[in-house]
């Protein structure tokens, strides 16, 4: 629980911290630490129970001993398809795929890459707080830690340098979380 308040601590201190971000991560991680918190945390276990790993314990634990991710921010279990980087999305066509139709894929651009955020649907939707990143290139509004709506667009050259790598660890994050299924038009 500790790590959770230096996290959100940390995050307070950045120049780019939004309040709006910070109450929708702090919910997601509250609720997977309340989902994946043991029913029972007496010091009494039964014997037939695993022992965690203790914290001063100079012994590597082994994936099954890690503590779990939370479920919002963890890695895919499965493998990414490989990227497709032919497809070329008009922006027309981009903004088909903003999670309004329930049959269509949703996808989101960051820097020109457009990125499959079907697997996550519920976060990108209609009325879900990343519906505004939905069906669009969200570059500069990703740099700037912003849900504004007129801050969706690709063209994210009056961001600043930290705003640059604000923009870079997003795109980062979504890279290894998402399918690439092509590009938009320049």
């Amino acid at each position: 629980m500790s790590a959770i308040y230096a996290y959100f601590e940390s995050l307070a201190k950045e120049p780019y911290f939004l309040p709006s971000i910070a109450i929708s991560v702090s919910i997601a991680v509250l609720i997977t630490y309340l989902q994946d918190k043991p029913k029972n945390t007496n010091e009494n276990q039964s014997s037939d129970s695993k022992p965690t790993p203790s914290s001063d314990s100079h012994q590597s634990a082994t994936a099954t001993d890690a503590a779990p991710k939370p479920k919002a921010f963890a890695l895919p279990t499965t493998e990414l398809p490989p990227p497709n980087t032919t497809r070329v999305f008009a922006y027309e066509e981009l903004a088909k795929h903003d999670g309004k139709d329930s049959e269509a894929p949703v996808y989101v651009a960051i820097k020109g890459t457009v990125f499959d955020v079907s697997a996550k649907r519920a976060m990108y939707s209609p009325g879900a707080g990343y519906s505004c990143f939905a069906g669009k290139d969200a570059s500069k509004a990703l740099g700037k830690s912003s849900l504004k709506v007129e801050d969706c667009v690709a063209d994210y050259s009056e961001l600043t340098e930290k705003e640059l790598k604000v923009l870079n660890d997003w795109y980062s994050f979504f890279e290894k979380r998402y399918p690439i299924v092509g590009k938009t038009e320049a």
